[in-house]
């Protein structure tokens, strides 16, 4: 890092150069995407992108973690609602493509999961990242049965992971069939689905 350089500005560019990335992928795919047309849609040399990315495989890991932390961060700032039934929802919701930069973002995030497929190391990442939605809906639904909004019979690690399995399954669906899925149709779907564990007795 250069002398005098501040390192909010290091990781501030870092990022730039991962949504670049996330653009070029759109139009290119996850092959194509080089460091090369990573550095044209910035407008930088190939140099600059390699000063804050040793090389094309910790760009693209760095590009997919960004994606997976800001679903994630956004569920987590739906959780910070009181212990209700909505509140579930409002996570549910989260998750789902329900706008264009939604849609994108699932677009890209399936590019990788592609990716991963014959690569253990990127399946233990990929693994890894899916058990921190299944945990924190879990947590969620944990604290609803403690709350006495669900029941305790409801396994809660299921419940949780079935809420992140849906979301992924619709988002699956319309990021390769667009228009199979309009956003009323799946946030309906995943509130129904929600709703109806605060009636199992």
């Amino acid at each position: 890092m250069a002398a005098g350089r501040k390192k909010g500005d290091h990781d501030a560019r870092r990022i730039q150069i991962a949504e670049a990335t996330c653009r070029v992928i759109l139009r290119m795919g996850v092959e194509r995407a080089g460091i090369a047309e990573i550095a044209r849609e910035m407008g930088c040399s190939t140099g600059v992108v390699m000063h804050y990315h040793a090389s094309k495989a910790e760009l693209l890991l760095f590009a997919k973690n960004l994606l997976f932390d800001t679903v994630y961060d956004r569920v987590a700032q739906a959780r910070q609602g009181p212990a209700v039934i909505d509140t579930l929802v409002a996570m549910g919701r989260e998750m789902l493509p329900l706008d264009a930069a939604a849609v994108e973002r699932w677009r890209v995030l399936t590019a990788f999961n592609g990716l991963a497929i014959g690569n253990p190391d990127l399946m233990k990442l990929q693994a890894k990242r899916d058990l921190r939605f299944t945990k924190i809906f879990s947590d969620a639904i944990r604290e609803l049965q403690q709350a006495g909004v669900l029941s305790s019979k409801l396994d809660a690690l299921t419940e949780g992971r079935g809420i992140a399995a849906l979301a992924d399954g619709i988002s699956g669906e319309v990021v390769m069939s667009p228009g199979t899925w309009k956003p009323r149709q799946s946030l309906a779907f995943m509130e129904r689905h929600i709703r109806m564990l605060a009636a199992v007795p």
